[in-house]
């Protein structure tokens, strides 16, 4: 049993002014409820899934007697004590034994009236600063208007309760506001009151009830005479008024009721600052002066917004994860208070971005457009906005710091949209839309961009791509042989989430990520955690589903900065500025071109991967899956699977030292009718690796479908969809159906990690173990992880049942042994809930399915047992489809789980590249040389096969001939390279070969000459024989 207990503001002040309740009566479209005694309205339907006490209710019902009710009708007149059990889920504002027939009326309407709706809006986040994002999109309002007590006298009867409820939700969040104008009665007579003055015997009750006879939550004047002034006291300091939080599993008083601890919302921000906060906790009287210090960062002054709130902006932080927040406020007496709470800073590339780049595929120097989000906090109550362009760069003594220049100002903030020139001014840039208004001695305000560059001209980024080859040559080479390999395939990538995690900006999961910085890439992953040295890698697949060669197409490659940063570094921007700029100079923007003699040869890009290896699955590991689904089949690690469908939480899985454990939990299925039936399902599991992290717990929710909680907080992700901790990180995935939700927890120092799959339903789950150093150390219902599956049975006391045994025998002599104790559970328990609640050790499940199966089961189903036996059991098609569809999920998997035998890389070679689709068994491979060299060798074409290449030295790309240097230009320098040995001699040996070309050349036209001399000759003599055998002809001498 839980009770929470309420703090009165007690001023002798009547309660709310009517023309401060809600609109209500005819003339507002209210239905008005006819006169009666302890009656109830109809069920009525409403448009919105309203969230209350952690369920989901479509309808509901107006009683008389001053309560509404979701479940069943409320006849009752004395109220009874919470809790009540009996789907007796309630909303009482003022429980008691009303009489319409004497006096009053109740009217009810639900609304989506827009000015309602922001006034419902703005309380909310007044009393509920932590919901300073919350809009309301459906309203609920019962009013019941000068009511009168059952068993009234006629001068009793003048006696009348003016009271209402506003149900508020937003389909996830609910609220509701109690209004109290004059409360004049607290019981009827039937409740042994006064007939006169309507006191005295058992007074109304104001709460709420969960109908399942443990939660509850009573004002503490509730059942007392006493609850007469209710109309004066509150929980938000204002006389007659109330408003609690009521969609979660307890109920949440509005105002300031902490103690010394600071609710921050939002809880997470962007790494670049400028985040408008509010800070709630201790009430905050006028004339306050307020500073708040970011873990070391100065002092700012921050600002009252209310009684219950202050606001304060966030500066530019060069860190990510949790920090300390210190506010400390002086009052107009000079007393200093300090309360502390804690902000998680979040990795910009991870944050959702409020200012959108148009086309920023195109983006070059020029004009071009962005657009903001209007409805941001940190743009509110500014009518115009200036545009902030941000500069990532080195100064002199190579430290990379931010500069800024306004580029716009001046713009509506409404339009959303404008056009800005962005001039070339250095390599990495954001864009800030802040404010054109701003405080004197406030932080500035504002809403980012994604960090970006702007297209070079191949010239540009040639002179760049020189700079960061000279300077790469003094770094220290990176350890790449030392460093995790990529999964071949992307089915391995998709399973390998121990050792590697989504690139932020390259993954088939989020909708939004462009892979604008690997081009030719579908799906990317990273390195969950830093590498040796602090290095990353990076790892892309194609259309194809394969890994990509960066030499041949844009994909991954080793990074030396982590994205997620480390000491010395800043978190995606050295990566950004070091690792990602670098290649798109040297590889994508100088179209991998240098000069020599104004001939162009590719050479640069081959330069760039001298340092930055090339993304390779050579000896790769792939991590072995588990499974948990439906009615739950269990899959071992080793692969052994069987069906363990008791109700409790046991030990999923856990090391032999315990230093890692997670546990599971099992309830029993429940129809949608609400029978229950002989049959369990998995609905939360809980992990923590004792060594690094908290503990972190997903567990199924029928408002959210499931839900995240951290050491007990739960998890929001409206700001990101992925987030890390100490040991732990966390990702959200997008799926195409509403009601389903996709997790990865992956504890990345010990090399385990679970997918889970939510829907309103059932929790399955893929578990992956990545450390192989765990082998044969791990116990649980997931097995030993020693690569025998014929062990996986093994109990706590290391008894080890044969694998052929029964699914009622692995029941009764394995599974239930697994059992927690309350004193070692890792999980949480919402308000009246405990331990003992989940723990039906009576439960027998079903073992076996009938012979003669249902023709409809088998058409669903096919050949898949469990599938059947889920069906069956369960009598839904909807779930047994799920188990259906994750067993594809599994069995894929499997399949990836399998080590690809590959050949080694294809080594780089200067003036060409090997182009192959991959480099796993039976690959072909072809040299390729670039521009101005030329092919030396018998075949270009080379084979995989049992792991090797066939033999590649016989073919290579050479220089031209005739040239013992090259003059390779960078910019306005030029470095003079000598050819190699083997040049030379190619070079001499094309010489003899000219030498020859040219005697032969000689020899041919001598001939020519000598064959038409002879033919002139004939000719000649031909013709004079002829003219000395024509007649002779004298000519006339008169003529």
């Amino acid at each position: 049993m839980q009770v929470l207990y309420f703090v009165f503001y007690f001023v002798a002040v009547l309660g709310v002014k009517l023309d401060d309740f809600y609109p209500y009566g005819s003339q507002n479209g209210d239905t008005a409820m006819s006169k009666n005694d302890d009656g109830s309205s109809p069920d009525i339907p409403i448009s919105s899934l309203f969230p209350f006490f952690n369920h989901q209710h479509s309808k509901l019902t107006v009683n008389t007697n001053g309560v509404i009710s979701f479940l069943q009708t409320v006849s009752t007149y004395t109220p009874d004590p919470f809790p009540i059990a009996n789907d007796a889920r309630m909303i009482a504002p003022f429980w008691a034994d009303i009489n319409t027939l004497r006096g009053g009326t109740v009217w009810y309407r639900e609304t989506t009236d827009i000015k309602l709706l922001d006034r419902a809006t703005d309380e909310v986040r007044a009393y509920f600063p932590k919901f300073l994002k919350f809009r309301a999109s459906w309203l609920f309002v019962a009013t019941w208007d000068h009511v009168a007590f059952f068993g009234c006298s006629n001068e009793g009867c003048s006696k009348t309760n003016t009271f209402q409820s506003v149900l508020i939700t937003n389909g996830q969040h609910s609220f509701t506001i109690y209004n109290y104008e004059d409360i004049q009665w607290t019981t009827g007579t039937a409740s042994r009151g006064n007939a006169t003055t309507g006191l005295g015997g058992t007074p109304a009750q104001v709460g709420f009830n969960a109908g399942d006879g443990i939660v509850f939550y009573t004002v503490n004047a509730s059942r007392t005479p006493d609850i007469v002034n209710v109309d004066e006291y509150s929980n938000v300091n204002i006389p007659g008024k109330f408003v609690f939080r009521i969609d979660a599993s307890d109920i949440s008083d509005g105002g300031c009721n902490t103690k010394g601890n600071l609710t921050i919302s939002p809880r997470y921000g962007p790494m670049l600052g400028g985040q408008y906060v509010v800070i709630s906790g201790p009430c905050i009287d006028n004339e306050t002066e307020i500073k708040a210090s970011f873990s070391g960062f100065p002092e700012q002054k921050c600002y009252r917004k209310s009684e219950f709130s202050m606001s304060c902006v966030t500066p530019i932080f060069n860190r990510t994860g949790d920090i300390t927040v210190t506010v400390e406020i002086e009052n107009n007496q000079g007393e200093n208070s300090v309360f502390r709470g804690i902000y998680t800073i979040l990795n910009p590339a991870d944050s959702k971005h409020r200012v959108y780049r148009r086309n920023p595929e195109e983006w070059f120097p020029g004009r071009h457009q962005i657009n903001w989000d209007i409805d941001a906090a940190e743009l509110q109550e500014a009518d115009t906005v200036d545009i902030h362009l941000f500069t990532f760069m080195e100064d002199a003594s190579h430290q990379l710091k931010w500069k800024r220049e306004i580029i716009d100002e001046g713009k509506q903030t409404s339009l959303g949209s404008t056009n800005v020139y962005v001039p070339r001014v250095g390599s990495a840039m954001a864009i800030r839309v802040t404010p054109s208004n701003k405080r004197r001695d406030e932080s500035e305000r504002g809403i980012w961009s994604d960090i970006f560059f702007l297209a070079e001209k191949p010239d540009v980024a040639f002179s760049l791509c020189k700079d960061w080859l000279e300077n790469e040559e003094k770094m220290p080479s990176l350890p790449f042989e030392d460093v995790q390999p990529c999964p071949c395939t992307v089915d391995q990538a998709l399973l390998d989430i121990v050792r590697f995690q989504p690139d932020p900006d390259c993954n088939m999961f989020n909708k939004n990520s462009s892979c604008f910085y690997r081009r030719n890439a579908t799906h990317c992953i990273r390195l969950s955690k830093a590498g040796p040295n602090g290095i990353d890698n990076l790892c892309c697949y194609d259309v194809e589903n394969k890994l990509i060669d960066s030499r041949q197409a844009e994909g991954g490659f080793l990074q030396r900065y982590h994205y997620l940063g480390e000491d010395g570094t800043i978190p995606y921007l050295t990566n950004f500025y070091y690792d990602v700029l670098p290649y798109l100079h040297c590889c994508r923007y100088n179209k991998n071109s240098v000069q020599e003699n104004d001939v162009n040869i590719e050479d640069v890009c081959y330069k760039f991967f001298e340092y930055r290896k090339r993304s390779s699955c050579v000896n790769y590991d792939p991590p072995r899956p588990a499974r948990t689904s439906g009615d739950p089949h269990i899959s071992t690690l080793d692969g052994y699977s069987y069906t363990f469908n008791g109700v409790g939480e046991f030990v999923y899985l856990k090391t032999i030292d315990e230093s890692f454990q997670s546990h599971i939990r099992f309830e029993q299925f429940q129809k949608e009718t609400g029978d229950l039936v002989d049959a369990s399902v998995c609905t939360a599991f809980a992990s923590r690796h004792f060594n690094s992290s908290g503990i972190i717990e997903v567990r199924l929710n029928s408002i959210r479908t499931a839900d995240i909680l951290i050491d007990g907080e739960l998890l929001d992700f409206d700001e990101s969809n992925s987030y890390q901790f100490p040991g732990v990180s966390v990702m959200q995935f997008t799926t195409n159906q509403p009601s389903k939700r996709e997790f990865i927890v992956s504890f990345t120092e010990i090399g385990i990690a679970f997918k889970a799959e939510a829907s309103p339903t059932v929790l399955n789950i893929l578990p992956v173990v990545g450390n192989k150093s765990l082998a044969g150390r791990l116990r649980g219902l997931l097995g030993d992880f020693d690569s025998m599956p014929d062990n996986d049975l093994r109990t706590p006391s290391e008894e080890i049942l044969l694998p052929n045994s029964t699914a009622e025998r692995i029941y009764d002599e394995f599974g239930v042994l697994w059992r927690i104790n309350e004193r070692e559970t890792l999980f949480t328990y919402e308000a009246g809930k405990s331990y003992q609640e989940y723990q039906l050790l009576a439960f027998r499940p079903e073992f076996l399915i009938p012979s003669n199966i249902p023709p409809e089961v088998e058409q669903l189903c096919g050949e898949d047992h469990e599938c059947m036996f889920d069906f069956i059991q369960t009598g839904s098609p909807e779930f047994a489809t799920e188990t259906l569809q994750f067993s594809t999920v599994y069995n894929t998997s499997v399949e990836a789980s399998f080590e690809i035998k590959v050949c080694e890389n294809l080594p780089s070679v200067e003036g060409g590249v090997w182009k192959a689709a991959d480099t796993l068994e039976g690959s072909n491979a072809t040299l390729q040389c670039s521009h101005g060299y030329e092919m030396i060798g018998e075949s270009t074409d080379i084979y995989c096969s049992n792991g090797s290449w066939s033999d590649f030295d016989n073919v290579r790309c050479a220089l031209p001939a005739n040239e013992e240097t090259t003059n390779i230009t960078y910019s306005k320098e030029t470095t003079t390279i000598a050819l190699p040995e083997t040049s030379r001699v190619q070079s001499e040996e094309s010489s003899g070969n000219q030498n020859l070309i040219i005697a032969g050349v000689v020899v041919l036209v001598l001939f020519v000459l000598v064959i038409t001399g002879i033919v002139l000759f004939r000719f000649l003599r031909i013709r004079k024989k002829e003219l000395d055998e024509l007649p002779v002809v004298e000519l006339n001498p008169s003529f």
